[in-house]
């Protein structure tokens, strides 16, 4: 059946049903808009998840980007190492030769971790390889490995003189998967040469395990040209194979950085991969994250979201059911009393009640000067006598309302106000009925009171009433369902009543159920008095059928402001038509309204700037801080065009560039210099995001923090920040913190590392002090120090012991203070092993000479201070010193240059320490002037390595740019027996005085003088 047919043979049915069955019909209507609100509830429930699972996304490709930045930063600072360390070797090779750049070679190996460097080779011009640090360390022939058929090295024949960083390859003389990075050597501008510095490909796939060593996540290092260079957890199914073609950084070779989503090829996990380019190389950092693992807390929110909403579906479905089943009762019972009005309003149609007149004289007696025969059947009495007095019908009226209806008697007369009153009166036979009497009053001639209206029964209403409160009782039960409080406001009275669910809301019990107007007004806030006032008296001049709402908030008992939302409607009107009775709801909206105001509050007194905008670039709304900073002077933000605003110097470049890659990413997080509204630059750190990823024409929301001092502070401080940042990514720590109790709150991996513990760091989390020290042992428990422990021990903050596998670890113990108040302890562990060593060597280097490698004055003076001090202990023990100096050395200087000069140094000094034993030390004072200690000598023994070492000099030329360069040194010989240092360098000093004056070329023996 066609769907128009059988909506309309629906639309037929409902008709049907209502003109058969009124209640039956409206019921299927309502049930019918129920059925619709709550499809619209799921289908927006189902919109609702659809967005989160949207920013889940967006927020995981956010952090992916910045981890992928993060990571080209790092694999930058190792490139840019690796580019000075092959710039500084090639020139050391091309200036020393072999012998010259060695130690330049090791102190490369040094400057790199550990396992990054498998070897340091250097080719000539033709691809044959000169040296090899491989080649050093085993037994291997140079010329069998040479490396001209590699691209690395074509690449620089081709011109390439810069570092080029090549694909990897199984290296030929290890075995192992390398990554050659490559420079020409290039002297006088013709090629010389290549360098090639080999680093691990299993040093960079462990840095990137480091940053994700499961498998769902994985890190990744590629060529521009798609080849792996390095992979988290699947390298030897990533080295050697190209990422596929499609990939975003293949396809624009200009974008910087970038998302996409993909299913890996080589596990087939699907994830939201992220790239940056590393800067200066032709290198893409990638990683990717698991859709899986991200989206995991996502969709069992999602879960348990929908199950609470069918649970709650379920419950306004029962609920819905029993409002329909007590709304339907009493709708029949409604029907039945309009049946039961109907034939009252026939019957008074021919017995109208009573029609009066009632006089209250000065005196304060009272009589009816005209009564209607309906007097008889209300109160029970016959209009015979009341003409004279009215007690009679006083009488009949129900001892509880006699007080109040006099009392309404007279504040009509003192004011001349319309009366109206509902009492009780004992008709015939005791009979209680209800009665309504009404009148106009005015003042006779004599200062009497005469009212003029009508009295008439009200019982059935009465009970009618009653019935409905009764409903309102049923209703109450539906209404908690929901927490609402029910209210009512009978106008005739001025009476208001709250239920003890409002009275709950405000914990007010004392106010009882009911009050007068004003007394509620009392309760309202001040602010919301006339706005509430307003709504509750446009009451009377609303019909039935006009609902009244408002908000307003009320004082609880703590003092505290409760936000209402009140709804009503008129259920009772008057004989006039005018309504006499409002029922409605009252709703607490506290929470609802804080969270609005909480809302704006953050967006008017939030530091950034925040704009949206559409697709033409038309700002819909901003915020104060944004009209503050871009808003031209006396006009509005809102309304205005992007384009409108003098932002940048290439605004119509850098506008639609950062909105193309907004659109393309769903976001965009950049830092811009922009002008504000006085014309001054200022940096911003802008965030954009589309409301709707999926929608090109979607608006956007952009935030801008002003960020100018911190980027004035990081510019100025990016150099030294950078360096630092360098050390510290790879710098192994430990951290152990414990909270004021001495158990463990906070541990890392590189604490139970640097300790030896086998166990993760999640197992010690609540661990004591004392447990933890049971599993370090007796040794290592010493090594978590605490100071504040025993007040008598010393308090060191920090020490250095001796750790496993020979590291040595410094140990800082800092407390957690605050006010005086012990909150706790932390630990930090280092691994300062390599920083002793290079103490050890900045030691080395501090008493070496630089040019000739030998110990400097310094560094020499201390040996010659220590053999003096071995002569006066061990007097027998013989030592000897030798001071040499180059003959005519000024004369190379001053015809072939400083250079040749340096050679000529260099030259003697490897003479002189190749001429000394094992144990002999040698060192250069200054200019051409060296010194030698000779260890366990005699004076014959001496002299006849004095000689020694004046022959090899004299048959050994330098070698040197301007040629070969003939030298000769001469000698002073001095015996160290003890005394002062001075003496024995002035007698050594004195004997090569008397050589050089001798003719040089010689050695001369000192000759101490007694005393």
């Amino acid at each position: 059946m066609p769907l128009s047919s059988l909506l309309y043979r629906s639309r037929a049915t409902v008709a049907a049903l209502v003109r058969s069955d009124g209640i039956a019909g409206k019921l299927v209507v309502a049930w019918l808009a129920f059925t619709i609100l709550l499809g619209g509830y799921w289908l927006q429930l189902d919109h609702s998840h659809t967005a989160l699972v949207s920013q889940a996304e967006s927020l995981t490709r956010l952090r992916a980007l910045q981890t992928a930045h993060a990571l080209a930063l790092h694999t930058g600072a190792l490139f840019r190492k690796l580019d000075y360390l092959s710039l500084h070797l090639g020139e050391h090779w091309l200036k020393e030769g072999p012998q010259g750049a060695r130690d330049a070679l090791v102190r490369a190996h040094l400057a790199l971790p550990e396992d990054a460097l498998v070897g340091i080779d250097v080719a000539d011009a033709e691809g044959r390889l000169l040296y090899s640090t491989v080649g050093e360390r085993l037994p291997l022939e140079l010329e069998r490995y040479g490396i001209a058929d590699f691209g690395h090295f074509r690449v620089h024949l081709e011109g390439d003189k810069g570092l080029f960083i090549g694909q990897p390859y199984r290296g030929r003389m290890t075995g192992a998967w390398i990554v050659p990075f490559s420079r020409a050597l290039v002297e006088e501008g013709r090629l010389r040469g290549v360098i090639v510095l080999s680093v691990s490909v299993a040093h960079l796939t462990r840095a990137l395990r480091e940053l994700y060593p499961g498998t769902s996540d994985v890190a990744a290092l590629v060529l521009d040209d798609g080849h792996f260079l390095a992979h988290s957890n699947r390298t030897a199914g990533a080295i050697g194979r190209s990422v596929p073609s499609d990939r975003p950084y293949l396809l624009d070779r200009v974008a910087l950085q970038g998302n996409f989503d993909a299913t890996a090829p080589l596990d087939g996990v699907e994830r939201y991969y992220a790239w940056h380019r590393v800067a200066g190389f032709p290198v893409v950092a990638a990683l990717g994250l698991s859709k899986a693992d991200a989206l995991a807390p996502v969709r069992g929110t999602i879960r348990d979201n929908r199950l609470r909403s069918g649970l709650g579906s379920l419950l306004l479905l029962a609920a819905a059911l029993l409002i329909s089943l007590l709304w339907r009762r009493h709708a029949r019972q409604g029907e039945e009393l309009g049946r039961a009005r109907r034939r009252l309003e026939k019957l008074v149609g021919h017995f109208p009640g009573m029609a009066y007149q009632f006089l209250l004289r000065a005196d304060g007696s009272t009589s009816m000067p005209y009564c209607s025969p309906g007097v008889r059947e209300l109160y029970g009495v016959g209009p015979e006598g009341l003409q004279d007095s009215a007690m009679s019908l006083f009488e009949r009226v129900h001892a509880d309302d006699l007080d109040r209806l006099r009392d309404s008697i007279l504040r009509s007369a003192a004011n001349l106000a319309p009366w109206r009153c509902e009492f009780r009166v004992r008709g015939e036979g005791d009979r209680l009925r209800w009665l309504l009497g009404e009148a106009n009053p005015e003042r006779t001639p004599e200062g009497d009171t005469l009212w003029h209206g009508y009295v008439h029964d009200i019982t059935e209403r009465q009970v009618a009433a009653q019935q409905l409160r009764e409903s309102e009782a049923r209703l109450r039960q539906a209404v908690d369902a929901v927490r609402d409080g029910l209210w009512s406001w009978d106008l005739a009275r001025d009476r208001i009543a709250l239920d003890e669910r409002i009275l709950e809301m405000l914990d007010r019990p004392e106010l009882g159920s009911e009050m007068c107007f004003d007394d509620f007004c009392a309760l309202v806030h001040p602010a919301d008095r006339q706005r509430q006032d307003a709504m509750l008296r446009a009451v009377p001049s609303a019909t039935p059928d006009a609902p009244v709402a408002g908000d307003f908030r009320l004082r609880a008992a703590s003092g505290r402001w409760v936000w209402i939302h009140a709804r009503g409607s008129v259920v009772e009107t008057d004989a006039q038509g005018g309504p006499r009775r409002l029922v409605g709801t009252f709703s607490d909206i506290t929470a609802r309204v804080a969270a609005t105001q909480l809302r704006r509050a953050l967006l008017d007194h939030s530091a950034a700037a925040i704009a949206m905008l559409d697709a033409d670039l038309d700002i819909l709304e901003a915020n104060s801080r944004a009209h503050e900073i871009f808003a031209p002077p006396s006009t509005p933000i809102g309304g205005l065009k992007l384009t409108d605003l003098a932002l940048h110097e290439d605004q119509a470049i850098f506008i639609p560039q950062h909105y193309a890659a907004l659109r393309a990413g769903g976001q965009v997080n950049i830092e811009l210099p922009l002008r504000d509204n006085r014309g001054k630059k200022r940096w911003f750190d802008v965030h954009g995001v589309m409301l709707d990823p999926e929608d090109p024409d979607s608006d956007t929301v952009w935030t801008l923090v002003d960020i100018s001092d911190k980027y004035r502070t990081r510019m100025a401080l990016a150099t030294e920040r950078l360096r630092l940042k360098t050390v510290l990514e790879r710098f192994p720590g430990g951290v152990l913190m414990e909270d004021q109790d001495g158990l463990i709150s906070s541990v890392n991996r590189g604490f139970c590392e640097l300790l030896g513990l086998a166990a993760a760091p999640d197992e010690l989390i609540g661990l004591t002090h004392a447990a933890l020290c049971e599993r370090l042992g007796t040794e290592r428990m010493g090594w978590l120090h605490r100071p504040d422990a025993d007040l008598t021990a010393e308090k060191r903050a920090t020490v250095e012991v001796e750790g496993v596998k020979g590291r040595t670890l410094e140990i800082d113990w800092l407390p957690i203070e605050h006010d005086g108040r012990r909150l706790g302890r932390v630990w930090l562990l280092r691994d300062v092993t390599e920083r002793k060593e290079r103490e050890r060597r900045l030691a080395e280097l501090a008493a070496t000479d630089p040019l000739t490698g030998l110990p400097n004055r310094r560094s020499f003076l201390a040996c010659l201070d220590a053999a003096l001090d071995d002569a006066r202990r061990e007097p027998a023990r013989g030592s000897a010193l030798l001071m040499i100096d180059i003959d005519h050395f000024k004369h190379v200087n001053d015809t072939h240059g400083h250079p040749v000069g340096d050679e000529v140094l260099q030259h003697a000094a490897r003479l002189i320490r190749g001429g000394l034993r094992q144990h002999d030390r040698a060192g250069r004072l200054g200019g051409e002037e060296f010194a030698v200690l000779l260890d366990d000598v005699d004076a014959d023994t001496a002299l006849t390595l004095a000689e020694r070492l004046r022959r090899s000099v004299e048959a050994a030329p330098a070698a040197t740019a301007a040629g070969a360069v003939s030298l000769t040194i001469s000698l002073g010989l001095a015996l160290v027996s003890g005394g002062d240092p001075a003496r024995v360098l002035g007698d050594a000093d004195a004997a090569l005085y008397r050589a050089k004056r001798g003719g040089r070329n010689r050695v001369c023996v000192a000759v101490r003088t007694p005393g």
